[in-house]
């Protein structure tokens, strides 16, 4: 990467293109200058010139979106989302590793713990877009991360907080980094799950028909693939246009009535006993799709089956629904185009959790007394 997190191959294309407009002016204006007896050369180079202005302005236009926007779209298509991932995400990366050949890529401030010291305790959060904090610049700003620095000043213990979150992961995801994790002795007191109501997809057949879409990865032609500008026009409409994206969350209401609720159910119960075999508390938050809030929210019965399932399995729950029901009119979610949750939706989400967490605690306490 180069200036403004620009690739240098697009720097040099328009380096290129740049000069070829500054040649292609020098020429327009010599041939203007000889014209004037033509009327109908002088026409068609006025022409011309009126296309190569309009070429400056779209180039204008192209450039200040490559320099000055990096903002994320709900399923990182554009150019645009990825050098956000660049700039911020990536810097923030790290390695945990399983073995030699073997280990993920997590995101967060500090590196995972080579060891969890006796005395302290240990909350892992696992999760897919929404736990990594898309669209989130600094993953200070996440909710795990502010649950970890509430319990840091509330708790009379040590407790280490600690994010996996990956986009575009699911349950079954989850599951195979807990049971790495186990394997490899690293210890987890309490797993926290944060389910988006979306996650039910990985349990539908057809489920990667939606994201193997040829339009999902781009066009072949330069002008949309290798921009910024052009390349967000060219995903804007192709959204505007696709019936699966404007009726992608009619989708998800059909899944919670059908197979996939069953099997992701199922799912559900094999974590918690993985967890308790190895001494780990498996819990569960709940996230609402944050840009469709208010009285005639349709995912509503889909909350209710979760959290009446997880209470009648022994799954500590957390629904957000109301908190973020309260705040609804506050602007939760990235941008118009992102529906992740924002800054102001994790922090929203960290003083639930965290008063959810420590409630638990108490309890136990009191109990042990």
């Amino acid at each position: 990467m180069t200036w403004f997190d620009l690739t240098t191959g697009y720097l040099i294309g328009t380096a290129i293109w740049s000069a070829s407009l500054f040649v292609a002016l020098i020429v327009l204006l010599k041939m203007r200058r000889g014209s004037d007896e033509i009327p109908i050369r002088k026409k068609l180079v006025n022409a011309a010139i009126s296309l190569w202005l309009l070429c400056v302005l779209m180039t204008l236009l192209e450039v200040g979106f490559a320099v000055g926007y990096d903002r994320t779209d709900s399923f990182n298509m554009s150019n645009v989302s990825k050098k956000w991932f660049r700039k911020y995400a990536e810097p923030e990366e790290k390695v945990l590793r399983f073995g030699p050949n073997e280990g993920i890529v997590y995101r967060d401030v500090k590196p995972f713990p080579e060891s969890i010291p006796e005395n302290a305790k240990h909350i892992c959060f696992l999760g897919d877009s929404f736990t990594y904090g898309h669209g989130i610049n600094h993953s200070a700003d996440r909710f795990s991360n502010l649950v970890g620095q509430n319990l840091e000043k509330d708790s009379g213990e040590e407790t280490i907080v600690t994010n996996l979150g990956k986009p575009g992961t699911d349950l079954f995801w989850a599951e195979s980094i807990l049971r790495k994790l186990f394997e490899d002795d690293i210890r987890v007191d309490t797993a926290v799950y944060n389910l988006c109501l979306n996650d039910i997809e990985s349990f539908h057949p057809d489920f990667q028909t939606f994201y193997s879409a040829d339009w999902l990865s781009g066009s072949d032609f330069f002008l949309f693939r290798d921009t910024y500008f052009f390349n967000l026009l060219y995903f804007r409409v192709q959204q505007a246009q696709r019936p699966q994206v404007k009726n992608y969350y009619d989708f998800m209401s059909e899944y919670y009535a059908g197979d996939p609720w069953k099997r992701m159910k199922q799912k559900l119960v094999a974590i918690r006993e993985l967890c308790e075999q190895n001494g780990c508390e498996f819990r569960l938050v709940i996230f609402p799709f944050l840009h469709n809030l208010g009285n005639d929210y349709a995912f509503a019965s889909a909350h209710e089956q979760i959290v009446e399932f997880c209470r009648e399995n022994n799954i500590p729950v957390e629904d957000l629904l109301p908190v973020m029901q309260e705040h609804s009119a506050e602007g939760l979610i990235v941008s118009r185009f992102d529906a992740h949750p924002n800054e102001l939706a994790n922090r929203y989400a960290a003083d639930s959790i965290f008063e959810w967490l420590t409630k638990k605690k108490a309890m136990t306490e009191e109990t042990d007394q």
